[in-house]
């Protein structure tokens, strides 16, 4: 029987022969991915149940800085600015827009609905939950099959 006393001195092979649930510390940051996706869903949707809209002018565009707008609007004599990148249609300067705000926060607001805000930031969720499980189910299989030496 051979022992190894450096884990670095291990062919590549063997260290995965009887992986460590620790080795579950890989998905934390997709863990932490995942949460951030859901807890900003949860905020867009909020917002979406009480969102007003607003017209608003387009200022500015940098479509060096993701392809974003800069608008202004005004609400009760008070004047609003934001920035947007506009996912369907491309403005110009000058141009009239709707713009979607909070009525009890009116610096957030947005060229896009809430609710699409809300569905777009749990895009990358599935792949993060399907990692999560595909490595959970590997290691799982992984310590069935082989008994601990």
């Amino acid at each position: 029987m051979r022992v190894i006393l450096d884990p670095f001195q291990q062919r590549p092979g063997e260290s995965w022969s009887h992986p460590s649930w620790s080795n579950l510390i890989v998905v934390l940051p997709w863990v932490l991915g995942a949460g951030l996706a859901i807890h900003g869903w949860m905020k867009d949707r909020d917002v979406a149940t009480r969102e007003c809209t607003v017209v608003g002018t387009i200022t500015a565009h940098e479509p060096a800085n993701h392809n974003r707008y800069g608008y202004i609007f005004s609400l009760s004599s008070h004047s609003y600015s934001g920035w947007d990148s506009p996912g369907k249609e491309e403005p110009r300067i000058g141009q009239l827009v709707t713009v979607y705000y909070d009525p009890t926060d009116p610096m957030q607001n947005a060229l896009t609905d809430f609710a699409e805000l809300g569905i777009e930031s749990l895009g990358p969720l599935p792949v993060l939950l399907f990692g999560i499980g595909g490595l959970f189910f590997f290691i799982r299989q992984r310590r069935r099959s082989r008994p601990a030496k």
